[in-house]
């Protein structure tokens, strides 16, 4: 679009809509530069929706399940802050925990009603990912990236984050990004596009692996080969391409493997964890998650409430280390909102799955890559048998609700767009 282009369109637009959707492309920039900008992107995107609902009434979106039983989960997390270890701080973190739900609200039902305006979101953040791993690749080789973070003393790599999170960061961008690109690039028949998404993929893959991060690059893995699986058994002329791709990501991965040092430490370190997990850091702290979630069966210790009672159980000895939570998203909510607790967010979880599954049974041919990448995108944030941030601190919370909701909305967009059939 020329500048003149952009000032009609500009001028054309909602205001409100408008500001939602800059801070809907601002967010994950926010979540590599400064996360207050990320919280406040999410601010404004939910009072923008809610101010949006109220002029116009339009309430439809309270219907979703996802919605629904999102809204009880936060009353139960403001009940059980009652009873919490520590209550100031368990309503601290549970007051603004709605804001996660508006998110997912509003870039489903309102931020993304046109196809365009996704598209437009998709080749931004490709665009962005692009810098971020080939920001990250500069500190592999130099040890410094352009943006001037040092490689971690670990080893590990940054990118252009302050922490050692660019491969979750990664992770969870790929496959909502990769999987809007690649969609419009088929449709229009864009070969250029289509073989830039691919390679994106491939180099993203390879970047993960390199970070040092094993968690963001098995549940990647995952995702991946359940999402090649997916549609090789419904696009059977495209089988070919499938198995070329898979095998290139597979060779990557050895060479990987076997030339660099810092691939194979981890690599070892990875392996010792499976082998022995139930002895390691995570298998104690899921161990400590588990055993304070049984004793706190109805209401949990509250949010923030993991980290005081984990200390009580590693000073009498029943675990062998501590940290701030379980490092595992259902064990998380177990320990510290009770069985119901759990339950509520395994039923946020189950209707994620059931709606893309559910577009994956009754859409043909190229529609079908939405729901795959979707499913894909859900694997690399729900898959219940990983070590993650904890699911109640903001930034990894930001990422996950974020990552998600462009997924779904995605899928929404297009299942209730009927030109889409003009763009064939």
């Amino acid at each position: 679009m020329s500048i003149v282009q952009i000032k009609k369109w500009l001028k054309i637009q909602d205001k409100l809509w408008l500001a939602g959707y800059i801070a809907t492309i601002a967010l994950p920039f926010g979540l590599i530069f400064n996360r207050g900008v990320a919280e406040t992107c999410v601010a404004i995107i939910g009072v923008m929706f809610l101010a949006n609902s109220l002029l116009n009434k339009q309430w439809e979106w309270q219907h979703d399940p996802v919605v629904k039983i999102g809204l009880l989960a936060w009353i139960w997390l403001l009940f059980i802050s009652v009873f919490a270890q520590n209550i100031t701080e368990s309503f601290g973190v549970s007051t603004p925990w709605i804001r996660y739900i508006l998110l997912y609200a509003a870039l489903k039902n309102w931020v993304f009603t046109r196809l365009d305006d996704i598209y437009t979101l998709g080749k931004i953040l490709a665009i962005m990912l692009c810098f971020v791993v080939v920001d990250t690749l500069w500190q592999y080789v130099f040890g410094a990236s352009l943006t001037g973070h040092i490689r971690d003393s670990s080893g590990r790599l940054t990118g252009p984050l302050d922490n050692v999170k660019v491969g979750i960061f990664m992770a969870k961008i790929l496959f909502p990004v990769v999987g809007i690109y690649l969609f419009f690039s088929s449709i229009k028949k864009n070969k250029t596009g289509i073989i830039g998404s691919v390679f994106l993929l491939i180099i993203t893959i390879a970047t993960i692996l390199l970070t040092g991060e094993r968690t963001a690059f098995a549940s990647t893995m995952i995702a991946f080969f359940t999402g090649a699986f997916l549609l090789a058994i419904t696009e059977r002329r495209l089988i070919k391409t499938i198995f070329m791709v898979i095998f290139i990501i597979i060779i990557e991965s050895i060479f990987l493997l076997k030339t660099q040092s810092h691939v194979q430490g981890r690599s070892h370190q990875f392996f010792e964890v499976i082998s022995n997990y139930l002895a390691s850091e995570y298998g104690q702290l899921q161990k400590a998650g588990v055993l304070i979630g049984w004793e706190h069966l109805q209401t949990g210790a509250g949010l923030k409430g993991f980290r005081e009672l984990c200390h009580q159980l590693f000073i009498s000895g029943v675990i062998t280390t501590e940290n701030l939570h379980p490092h595992n998203l259902y064990i998380e909510w177990l320990a510290e909102t009770g069985i119901i607790g759990l339950f509520l967010f395994v039923s946020i979880v189950f209707c994620f799955f059931y709606k893309t599954i559910k577009y994956y049974f009754t859409h043909r041919g190229i529609e079908k890559l939405l729901p795959i990448f979707a499913i894909s995108t859900l694997i690399v944030n729900l898959f219940p048998f990983m070590p993650t941030q904890s699911i109640f601190s903001n930034w990894p919370t930001i990422l996950l609700w974020y990552s998600i909701s462009v997924a779904m909305a995605m899928i929404n967009i297009v299942a209730k767009n009927k030109t889409i059939s003009i763009l064939r």
